[in-house]
C-alpha cells in the first residue's frame, strides 16, 4: 500500500502529496510533521489517520478513511513505522530492533559446548557432530575441485585468447607491413629502451598485486550458501519417493519376533497349553454360545415378517381345503405352500407355524435348545479357564512375555507408519512402503539461511524468524552483494588483461636481451614485410585448427565447471542444514543442563549488528553497517502485514549529524527497497534534498510542505 495524498482540509491548496517511491518533505512546521506522523503511525493498526487523504493498494487509488484501512485488513498495531535520530545504532555500534524488544543472540556458549563436551556423554550429539564433520568434509572435497577446475578454465579460455590473437597475427601480416611474428616492438633506433619496459613492468606488477589483494578481500564475502538456501526455500523441487528405511527394519523384526515367538509357542502347544490352540477353543466356544442363546430367544420380527408370514399361511390353509377335491394336483399346490410358509418360517427363527402362535413359550420348553444352551456354557467356562492358564504360563515366563511386548511396540509403530491400516500381510506392506527422499525440511533451510546471515554480520530478532522474514532480508542482502560479485569480475577481466600485457613486456625484454647479447643482427632488426614471407595456406589452416581445439577444450572446461558447481550447491545446502541442526541440539542439552537459555548472553568480544537505542547526539562512530541492516530490518518488518502488501516507513530526519557520503549511501540502499516499501523522509537539509533531485522523478520527489502543514 503506498500514501499518495494527506489533504486536512479537503482542497488542492492544503494537499500535501508523496512519491510512491521516495519522499522528502521540506518545510514542516511543528504541528505539520505531527500531523504527517500521527496519519502515517495509524496506517499498520487501521486506527483513525486524524485527516483526509488518498492511498493506493494493488493499483487502486483509495480515499484515506478508517472504513478504507479497516476494509484492508490492517491491524498490526505494535507495528512502529517511525524511524527517529534516536533509533539509529548508537557509539557502540549497538541499536534498536525494529520489531520490539528482543534477547541478544550468542554463539560462543553453543560452539563452547560443542567442541568440549566429550565423545560418548550424549550419542544424540556424537551424532550430529559426525554429520556435520563428514558435511564439512564433502563440502571441501568439492569446493577444491571446483577450484581445480576453474583454473583449467581460466587456462583453456587463456589459450583460446592466444589462439585468435595469434590467427589475428597472421591475417594482419597479410594485409599490411607489421613487425616479424613475436615481435611486439618496435626496432632498438625508434622503441622503448631497458629502462622504460622495467619501469612498465614494475608498474604492471604493482597494478597486479593491487587486483589479487582487492580479490582476495571481496572473496571472502562468501554469498553463494545465501543463495543456495534462497533457492531451495523457494523451489525446493519435485519430491521423490523411496522405499522407508524405517518400514523395511521393522518388517524384518516383525519376521524375527515371530519366528521367536512361534518356537515358544510350539514348545507350548506339545504340552497342551498352546496359544493359538487355546484362543480358537476360546473362540469357538463363545461363538457356539452365542448361537444358543438366539436359538432359545424369542425371534423379533417386523410387520412386514408378520404379513408375509401370515399371507403364506392362508395360502397354506386355501391349499388344504382344495387338496382334498383335486387330487394329485391339490396335494402338489399344498406341498408348495406348506414350502414357502417354512422358508418364512426358518427365516424369522421359528420351526414351526404353532411355535410362532405360542412365542416364546413354546421356545422355552424345548429340550434340545436348553440342554444346547447348557453344554455352551459349560463349553466358554472351560475355554477360559484354559485361556488363563495359557496367559499365566506366558506372564510366568520372562521370555516369553518380552518377545510379546516387543513384538507390540513393532506392531504400533507399523500401524502408525501405515496411516491406520491393518493389512493382512504387515511385513509385506512395510516393506513396500515409500516416503519422501528430501529430508531437509523448509523450516531447517530457515534456519540455515539465518544462521548464514548471523555468519555475515546480520542478526535477525529471534521472534521475528518466519519464511517470509528471512527470504526480505536475504534477498535485501543478495542486492547489495551483487555489487561485490559484479565488483570481483571486474577484476578478474583486469587480472587477465594486465598478466597478458606484462607477458607482453616480459617477452619484450628477452628479445631485448637477445638483440644486445648480438642473437640478431641489425639487418634482422630492420627486416620488414616484404622481405619476411607471409603465413601460407598450411599455416592458416593450423592456427584455425588451434583455435578450434582451444574452444572446444574451454567448452569442455566450462559445463565441467558448471556440474562441479551443482555439486557445491547440493553440497552447501546439506553443510548449512547439518550446522544449524547440531547448533539446535547443543543448544537444547545446555538449556536442559544449565536450567536456562545458553542464548541468554553474549560475550562482549562477540560481533553482533544488534541495535538499541542510542542517544540523540552527533559523534555516533557505528559503521554504516550496522545503521544499514537496521534500517533494514525496519522495511522488511513493514513489507507485508496484510493482502494490502507493505506500509510506509517514515525517517524523521535521522541521518542528521551523519557525513553526507554516508548519508548518500544509505539513501541509496533505501531507495532500492522502495519499490517494495514507500519511504518518506521529513528533512530540511539540502544533502537529502539534492540526493532526490539527482536520481530523478521516476524514483523519487522532493515536495515542498503546503502553508497548512507548515
Amino acid at each position: 500500500m503506498r500514501l499518495l495524498q494527506l489533504n486536512p482540509n479537503g482542497s488542492e491548496e492544503s494537499a500535501l502529496d508523496f512519491h510512491p517511491m521516495v519522499t522528502v518533505v521540506t518545510g514542516l512546521g511543528p504541528s505539520g510533521r505531527e500531523l504527517v506522523l500521527r496519519a502515517v503511525a495509524a496506517l499498520p493498526s487501521g486506527s483513525d489517520p486524524g485527516c483526509g487523504g488518498l492511498v493506493e493498494a494493488h493499483g487502486v487509488m483509495l480515499d484515506l478513511t478508517p472504513d478504507t484501512l479497516a476494509m484492508l485488513d490492517l491491524a498490526a498495531s505494535d507495528l512502529d513505522v517511525l524511524v527517529r535520530r534516536g533509533d539509529l545504532p548508537n557509539s557502540d555500534g549497538r541499536g534498536a530492533s525494529a520489531l520490539g524488544p528482543r534477547e541478544p543472540v550468542g554463539r560462543a556458549a553453543v560452539e563452547a559446548f560443542i567442541a568440549d563436551t566429550p565423545e560418548g556423554r550424549y550419542p544424540e550429539l556424537d551424532a550430529a557432530r559426525k554429520r556435520r564433520a563428514e558435511a564439512s568434509e564433502a563440502l571441501a572435497i568439492l569446493q577444491e575441485a571446483v577450484e581445480r577446475t576453474r583454473a583449467g578454465y581460466e587456462q583453456a579460455r587463456a589459450r583460446r585468447e592466444q589462439a585468435e590473437a595469434a590467427l589475428t597475427r597472421a591475417r594482419s601480416a597479410l594485409e599490411g607491413p607489421a613487425a616479424p611474428a613475436g615481435r611486439a616492438f618496435a626496432p632498438l633506433a625508434g622503441g622503448p629502451d631497458r629502462d622504460e619496459l622495467m619501469g612498465e613492468i614494475r608498474e604492471l606488477q604493482g597494478e597486479l598485486e593491487r587486483i589479487e589483494q582487492g580479490l582476495e578481500e571481496l572473496s571472502s564475502i562468501d554469498t553463494r550458501p545465501i543463495q543456495v538456501l534462497l533457492d531451495a526455500i523457494r523451489d525446493p523441487g519435485p519430491v521423490e519417493y523411496v522405499p522407508s528405511e524405517r518400514a523395511a527394519e521393522l518388517a524384518d523384526e516383525f519376521e524375527r519376533l515371530q519366528a521367536e515367538v512361534a518356537v515358544l509357542e510350539e514348545a507350548l502347544e506339545a504340552r497342551g497349553l498352546g496359544p493359538s490352540t487355546g484362543m480358537q477353543r476360546l473362540e469357538e466356544a463363545r461363538a457356539e454360545l452365542d448361537a444358543a442363546e438366539r436359538a432359545m430367544a424369542k425371534p423379533e420380527l417386523s410387520p412386514e415378517d408378520i404379513a408375509e408370514l401370515e399371507a403364506a399361511h392362508e395360502e397354506v390353509l386355501e391349499a388344504e381345503r382344495k387338496a382334498s377335491g383335486f387330487g394329485r394336483r391339490g396335494q402338489k399346490r399344498l406341498e408348495e405352500a406348506l414350502a414357502r410358509q417354512q422358508e418364512i418360517l426358518d427365516r424369522v427363527g421359528f420351526p414351526t407355524w404353532s411355535a410362532y402362535v405360542m412365542g416364546a413359550t413354546l421356545l422355552a420348553i424345548d429340550p434340545i435348545a436348553e440342554q444346547r444352551l447348557e453344554r455352551a456354557r459349560f463349553e466358554v467356562e472351560a475355554a477360559e479357564a484354559h485361556w488363563a492358564d495359557i496367559t499365566a504360563m506366558i506372564e510366568a515366563d520372562p521370555a516369553h512375555r518380552a518377545l510379546l511386548d516387543q513384538l507390540e511396540e513393532v506392531y504400533l509403530e507399523a500401524y502408525d507408519l501405515l496411516g491406520g491400516e491393518e493389512p493382512e500381510d504387515l511385513a509385506g506392506a512395510l516393506r513396500e512402503l515409500k516416503v519422501p527422499k528430501r529430508e531437509i525440511t523448509i523450516e531447517e533451510l530457515v534456519d540455515a539461511l539465518v544462521y548464514q546471515l548471523e555468519q555475515l554480520g546480520l542478526v535477525l530478532p529471534a521472534d521475528q524468524v518466519t519464511v517470509d522474514y528471512v527470504t526480505v532480508v536475504a534477498d535485501a542482502f543478495l542486492a547489495e552483494a551483487a555489487g561485490i560479485n559484479e565488483r570481483i569480475d571486474e577484476l578478474r577481466r583486469e587480472q587477465r588483461a594486465v598478466e597478458a600485457e606484462l607477458a607482453r613486456r616480459t617477452q619484450e625484454i628477452d628479445e631485448l636481451d637477445a638483440l644486445e647479447a648480438g642473437a640478431e643482427t641489425e639487418a634482422t632488426i630492420d627486416l620488414t614485410v616484404e622481405s619476411t614471407p607471409g603465413p601460407d595456406g598450411d599455416e592458416f589452416d593450423e592456427l584455425e585448427a588451434e583455435l578450434a581445439a582451444a574452444q572446444a577444450d574451454e567448452t569442455d572446461h566450462a559445463e565441467a565447471l558448471e556440474a562441479r558447481e551443482a555439486l557445491v550447491d547440493a553440497a552447501t545446502q546439506v553443510e548449512a542444514v547439518a550446522t544449524t541442526r547440531l547448533l539446535k541440539l547443543a543448544a537444547d542439552l545446555l538449556d536442559a543442563q544449565r536450567g536456562d537459555d545458553p542464548f541468554s548472553a553474549i560475550p562482549a568480544s562477540e560481533p553482533a549488528f544488534d541495535v538499541e537505542p542510542g542517544d540523540a547526539g552527533d559523534d555516533r562512530s557505528a559503521g554504516p553497517e550496522a545503521i544499514e541492516f537496521y534500517l533494514l530490518s525496519r522495511l522488511a518488518a513493514l513489507r507485508n502485514i496484510s493482502y494490502a502488501g507493505s506500509v510506509p516507513l517514515v525517517i524523521d530526519d535521522a541521518f542528521a549529524g551523519l557525513p553526507a557520503g554516508e548519508v548518500r549511501s544509505l539513501l541509496g540502499k533505501l531507495e532500492r527497497m522502495a519499490e517494495s516499501v514507500q519511504v518518506i523522509y521529513l528533512s530540511d537539509d539540502p544533502v537529502i534534498a539534492d540526493w532526490a533531485n539527482e536520481i530523478g522523478f521516476q524514483r523519487a520527489a522532493v515536495v515542498a510542505a503546503p502553508a497548512v502543514f507548515a
